[in-house]
């Protein structure tokens, strides 16, 4: 009997950790602090944007993202089709490899506080994880310009947008477009009273 209290007890403890808060966008639920899980028909994923939070005013915006197929799909995820609109509606597309070799040792630290500062995005359970390999350390791997997901992996790794003018507070809205799917989740910087 003390077994099946302790087994019934762990079930519950672990069910309430993966739900989420429902927001105002559909398929979009807040499981952290700074993350969100969005569960669409093609894809799902979850944002990440702590340091993001911690960045007004910098030039180079960083988010962890890990995105996986929705059960039974595989899907290509482009990395031209990923982009983010800032709170004065501007769209920045995600940075070039070539961009972000160009401002690398620049970005060392802050890119070494990023990784400090990232949220454990371990939302799914899937069997085989990888790298969306979208950017690498200057000679250390290589990128490609796309991912393909199936059910079975989540790939997991950080989006660089430069922002010219430097991160300000406000709704920020992460855009992902795969094939029958335009995926929309905004994000609050600067705001915690709106994070909804």
């Amino acid at each position: 009997m003390g077994k099946r209290v302790l087994l019934l007890g762990f079930l519950v403890a672990l069910g309430a950790c993966a739900t989420g808060v429902p927001t105002d966008t559909p398929g979009v639920e807040r499981v952290g602090a700074t993350v969100l899980r969005y569960r669409g028909p093609e894809v799902e994923l979850a944002l990440g944007y702590r340091f993001a939070t911690l960045s007004l005013g910098e030039e180079w915006l960083m988010v962890d993202l890990a995105v996986t197929a929705a059960a039974g799909k595989v899907v290509e995820v482009q990395r031209d089709r990923i982009w983010v609109v800032t709170p004065s509606g501007q769209q920045l597309r995600l940075a070039s490899q070539e961009e972000f070799a160009a401002v690398y040792r620049r970005l060392q630290p802050t890119l070494r506080r990023a990784a400090l500062a990232a949220d454990p995005l371990g939302y799914f359970s899937r069997e085989l994880t990888c790298s969306l390999g979208f950017f690498a350390a200057p000679g250390e791997g290589l990128v490609f310009p796309s991912v393909h997901l199936d059910d079975r992996r989540v790939c997991e790794g950080p989006l660089y947008f430069f922002v010219p003018g430097g991160i300000q507070p406000g709704r920020w809205v992460l855009a992902l477009d795969v094939v029958e799917s335009q995926v929309r989740i905004p994000f609050y910087l600067g705001e915690p009273h709106r994070r909804r």
